[in-house]
């Protein structure tokens, strides 16, 4: 749903007052690509989001730095009227109403000579705004007396029993494949550090992607086969057998999309919530 930002206006009564909500979806594109029936997917489960509210639209497209500057800003533009021609479909004049459709070519993007360019720059963003009127009683703000504070989010394995899981935080793979980034080893050498710490502990490491449809998992750019939350979730179990963990204490598994945190994911934050790996524990 589109994000909320609440400011409360404490009358006698009932408060009313306008907010504006802005939120975006950010859709990739391989090399040359302008149309993508993926993309058109995400762009449904985003107007289904809004649920037929009343929106202003801007739609920007980018190109990375393959080919030329003339090139670039063309097939930019050719991406964002794509989206545009999309949207005209989809809902009626009246409750979209499309404010630019724009192409930014490399703008962003920067040339670091590789042959595979810059895919986080090949891309369109769709800024979807909108004003409501919302109605508060301020009375229904408060926090009841007897109210019970929640208990914390367990923050490490040591903590987790048998059968919970959790994400690694600060893991990270190249766009698209099962290689790990150097900038991910201080994070497993803390999941590695806590299976030495703990010879009884057997996990399932259990890989996760975004931006697919019906659960499907991703295409691993390294073997082009349609693995790519198994072949991350392998590269983490052949990690840690490396560094010394017994083989009978691990097992891995790819889920693909079929345990997304978050169903809709209309913003790069929440589309990383469902790019993960998480450990199971198995037993303790």
């Amino acid at each position: 749903m589109l994000r909320s930002f609440l400011f409360v206006f404490c009358f006698v009564s009932f408060a009313g007052f306008s907010q504006k909500k802005t939120d975006t979806l950010r859709l990739y594109y391989a090399i040359n690509e302008i149309v993508s029936q993926h993309n058109f997917s995400r762009i449904d489960s985003a107007i289904k989001a809004i649920n037929g509210k009343n929106i202003d639209v801007g739609i920007f497209g980018y190109a990375d730095f393959l080919s030329n500057d003339g090139y670039n800003i063309a097939l930019s533009q050719k991406r964002a009227d794509a989206v545009r021609n999309y949207l005209d479909t989809k809902a009626p004049p009246s409750q979209m109403n499309v404010y630019a459709t724009e192409g930014k070519g490399e703008k962003f993007s920067k040339d670091n000579s590789s042959r595979e360019g810059e895919p986080k720059q090949r891309r369109v963003d769709i800024y979807f705004e909108a004003i409501t009127e919302i109605n508060i009683n301020p009375a229904r703000l408060e926090t009841p007396k007897d109210s019970t504070p929640k208990p914390e989010p367990k923050k490490n394995i040591e903590e987790l029993s048998a059968g919970e899981s959790i994400a690694i935080e600060g893991l990270s793979f190249v766009p698209g494949r099962h290689l790990i980034l150097q900038s991910s080893v201080p994070a497993l050498q803390k999941l590695l550090k806590t299976l030495k710490d703990n010879p009884k502990l057997k996990v399932e490491v259990q890989g996760h992607v975004c931006c697919t449809n019906n659960g499907e998992d991703g295409v691993d750019y390294d073997t082009r086969e349609p693995k790519l939350s198994e072949n991350r979730a392998k590269a983490i179990y052949e990690y840690l057998i490396d560094k010394g963990i017994a083989k009978d204490r691990l097992t891995y598994k790819g889920y693909g999309r079929t345990k997304p945190k978050e169903p809709i994911e209309d913003s790069p934050a929440k589309e990383q919530a469902n790019r993960r790996v998480e450990i199971l524990i198995l037993e303790k």
